[in-house]
């Protein structure tokens, strides 16, 4: 199965689906591979019935696709994956409280995915290369920037066209390295750093 970028989320039963903070653990570990559901209990230490109740509601509502089975020791093992890298509700259903709430879901486990990598990356990531940090090959920022709404949506365009530049340079180096990318950005309602 291919999966898609962005699925464009149509139905509101889909939207109310993904809003379940369980389910959007489980998606987040489906758009990285496929799992079981064994797999799946074991990694979120919920119980097996519970995952597949929710590997169900998602497959009912597409979200989620049985990619592969294996037989092993008489077991039928069946592994589902997401069908995109993402989810983006319909216009029709921008303005509904459980778009919110999955928006904001969604932004927490992509935190705590985040907190996951940094915490089974190699000791080197971290190491320091030089007492400038410009030439570290690692990056960790945080940033509070008073702008208007329209040049911060000019800033994720050119952020996100940046992103895709350089996903799309082809490294045939022997040394290439792979490299977690992880950004989030949201208005606030006050400052909690001190301006200068």
């Amino acid at each position: 199965m291919m999966q898609k970028s962005i699925l464009i989320l149509e139905h509101y039963e889909q939207l109310k689906v993904i809003s379940d903070p369980m389910r959007t653990k489980m998606l987040m570990h489906l758009i990285e591979q496929p799992h079981t559901g064994h797999q799946l209990a074991q990694k979120l230490d919920v119980s097996r019935a519970k995952i597949l109740y929710h590997l169900r509601e998602l497959e009912k509502y597409q979200l989620i696709a049985l990619v592969k089975e294996e037989i092993q020791g008489g077991n039928v093992l069946k592994y589902y994956q997401s069908v995109a890298r993402g989810f983006i509700p319909a216009d029709h259903l921008l303005n509904l409280v459980e778009t919110q709430q999955a928006t904001r879901q969604s932004y927490l486990e992509v935190l705590d995915r985040a907190k996951t990598r940094v915490l089974t990356a190699p000791d080197d990531s971290f190491q320091p290369r030089s007492s400038d940090v410009e030439a570290w090959t690692s990056l960790s920022v945080q940033k509070e920037v008073s702008t208007t709404p329209q040049k911060f949506l000019e800033f994720t365009k050119k952020y996100r066209q940046l992103l895709a530049e350089l996903e799309d340079q082809c490294v045939t180096e022997d040394d290439k390295k792979i490299f977690y990318i992880m950004a989030t950005g949201f208005e606030i309602d006050e400052a909690l750093f001190e301006e200068k």
